[in-house]
């Protein structure tokens, strides 16, 4: 014969169970909204200076949207609201170096995911955001122990850029281009693309032949190019 239980053991398991789904519909609207203020370039707290004060991104306090160890240092992606007026700033035992980088005056807009690095014989960043369909880039360089920019913009009209440890001593900076069309990813929908490959010094190494698409790269998207695998750009 089944028991049938008591009423106050059956409230108290609904409301066992009421409190189970708020805290799980919580948790849900919980990380909603920390991937959507990565999207949107959130940063953290203002980030304050080696002496005393707070660093400005433009006419606002510096939050940290990222960062990243790169040997015994650690490398912090910086930034005002939004995302825009990029800073990079490099924290190593016993200095504290701060660089600007020339994407706030290209109107880039960068977030959490826009900090990427390498570590090896010579240990580079890349910071990297979206301008007008358009992926925009700048490295920077660990040589004797000092960080520096190297002066040149990348940018890849076909949505891929980043910094890929090569078969060497330094890494290599990667970006996708249509070679046959010119024009943002809208205009160049379906178009073949191909990968150009350029040494931290902004030495072009060479690009790959055409491909359909970015998928149809051997390995993707694992890039690792091989010297055979490159030739001169058209």
């Amino acid at each position: 014969m089944a028991v049938r239980a008591s009423r106050p053991v059956v409230v108290t398991a609904v409301v066992a169970l009421v409190v189970t789904m708020l805290a799980l519909a919580s948790a849900v609207v919980l990380r909603i909204q920390r991937d959507t203020a990565s999207a949107a370039g959130h940063v953290g707290p203002p980030a304050a200076a080696a002496g005393s004060g707070q660093l400005t991104c433009g006419d606002a306090p510096c939050g940290v949207l990222t960062s990243l160890p790169v040997g015994d240092a650690t490398v912090e992606l910086l930034a005002g609201d939004g995302g825009e007026h990029g800073t990079v700033r490099v924290l190593a035992p016993g200095s504290d170096i701060v660089l600007e980088t020339a994407l706030a005056d290209l109107g880039v807009t960068l977030t959490q995911r826009s900090l990427v690095c390498t570590e090896g014989d010579t240990s580079a960043c890349l910071v990297r955001g979206d301008r007008d369909d358009a992926v925009v880039g700048e490295v920077f360089v660990a040589r004797d122990d000092k960080w520096e920019a190297v002066e040149r913009p990348y940018v890849s009209n076909a949505g891929y850029l980043d910094l890929v440890p090569a078969g060497r001593d330094s890494p290599e900076i990667v970006l996708a281009t249509y070679p046959d069309c010119t024009g943002n990813a809208d205009d160049c929908a379906g178009a073949s693309v191909a990968l150009r490959v350029f040494e931290l010094d902004g030495t072009s190494r060479g690009c790959t032949r055409s491909y359909r698409a970015l998928s149809r790269l051997p390995d993707w998207p694992d890039v690792n190019l091989d010297d055979d695998a490159l030739r001169p750009c058209g």
